[in-house]
């Protein structure tokens, strides 16, 4: 719970730190589709096929599908000791192709990116009663873009999750999330340097004895690679997961 609140007043204060910047409002949907296996319970196998899209300000500012922004793939290896209070993620690894946020005219001519992500870290369980839980995640990225030449550039984000259960059948969710860059960096970003904040909720409905869906909202705000300016996302979540 203090992770939480820690996570929460820092990036909040990131908001007032900022306000005199540029800032480009954007409304976004993020989709994906996870497919999870659990051979025993000290392992656990998702697979991830991520979509997402965007407003355009010129054309529509209140329909988030008519731009690309993202579709990738991702794969993920956890392990979890036998109380499951700690989940060591050993490897994720992803595939991105990523069109860039719309805030401004050239914004448009700004080429599509691809990168390769690999990211390990550790995640904490703590399930109070059997309604109420607590996670906390601490994750280094490693980021390889091809306009880098695939140079690794590093990331470290930090996250925080509560879970209620409403019934046997919904769950309410919400999360914040902090990151920042740190080594190895791009040319002339600084060490530690704030990247973006998170905070949203979500509902989850199980549909199905291994069927999930969550629906919510997120808002990001996140500072650009190369200049003080700043995107804030209005992300609508649609997301299916599996167990198989």
């Amino acid at each position: 719970m203090y992770r939480f609140l820690f996570l929460f007043l820092t990036g909040l204060s990131s908001l007032f730190v900022q306000a005199q910047k540029q800032h480009y409002p954007h409304l976004t949907l993020w989709s994906r589709l996870q497919l999870a296996k659990e051979p025993n319970p000290h392992w656990n196998f998702v697979g991830t096929f991520m979509w997402r899209r965007q407003n355009n300000y010129r054309d529509n500012l209140h329909n988030p599908l008519i731009n690309p922004l993202m579709i990738a793939g991702q794969a993920l290896v956890t392990h979890r000791n036998t109380p499951n209070t700690v989940w060591i993620h050993i490897a994720q690894i992803s595939y991105m192709v990523s069109h860039q946020l719309l805030g401004k005219p050239e914004d448009f001519n700004a080429p599509v990116g691809r990168e390769i992500r690999y990211a390990g870290g550790v995640e904490f369980n703590q399930e109070v009663n059997e309604k109420l839980t607590f996670r906390q995640r601490f994750m280094q990225e490693l980021r390889f873009f091809k306009a880098n030449d695939f140079q690794p550039v590093g990331r470290v984000r930090g996250r925080a999750n509560i879970r209620y259960q409403l019934t046997p059948f919904v769950s309410v969710n919400g999360v914040t999330e902090l990151l920042f860059h740190d080594p190895p960096l791009l040319k002339g970003q600084k060490p530690f340097r704030f990247h973006q904040f998170w905070l949203g909720g979500s509902l989850l409905w199980s549909i199905g004895e291994r069927v999930n869906l969550e629906t919510g909202y997120t808002f990001i705000h996140g500072r650009r690679a190369t200049l003080i300016e700043f995107d804030e996302q209005n992300v609508l979540n649609l997301h299916l997961a599996i167990d198989i």
